[in-house]
């Protein structure tokens, strides 16, 4: 007796299988919870894309008013600088307003103010779905000119 193994009974518990009564809950809870997800997933890509653009436009407003403190700069010039930066992220409708408009010699104090507003159209990849309550999206930069005297 001291050598006998013990029996070992078979176990008589269903292998696992769900209760009938649970069967479809995994795909009802999928249903529910993946729309919800996705368009969350979908808005943090949006307002990432917004913040990117709002950074990228306010640094090409520095550049353009870095362009625009020398003494021999132009409006032309200005604008071709932010367009370029703004085509590295195909950035286009932007509206660029330059002050002062022409160009001259400057004077000691004179100031250049470099302004761009992009249509909130031109900027989301999901165009009427989330309403940011914003029209354009808008960058100001100034600077002191160089004097030539």
């Amino acid at each position: 007796m001291k050598n006998q193994k013990p029996i070992l009974r078979p176990n008589r518990q269903r292998p696992n299988r769900q209760c009938p009564r649970r069967a479809g809950a995994a795909a009802v809870e999928f249903a529910l919870v993946v729309p919800v997800m996705l368009i969350f997933a979908f808005g943090l890509i949006e307002i990432s894309r917004l913040a990117m653009v709002k950074e990228s436009i306010t640094q090409a407003t520095r550049e353009g008013a870095r362009v625009g403190i020398r003494p021999t700069a132009t409006a032309a010039d200005i604008t071709t600088r932010i367009n370029e930066e703004l085509e590295i992220l195909g950035i286009t409708g932007a509206m660029i307003e330059i002050e002062p408009s022409q160009f001259g010699p400057a004077d000691e104090g004179e100031t250049v103010r470099v302004r761009i507003r992009v249509p909130m159209a031109n900027i989301t990849w999901i165009p009427d779905f989330f309403d940011f309550n914003v029209a354009d999206v808008s960058a100001e930069t100034v600077m002191r000119r160089e004097s030539t005297s």
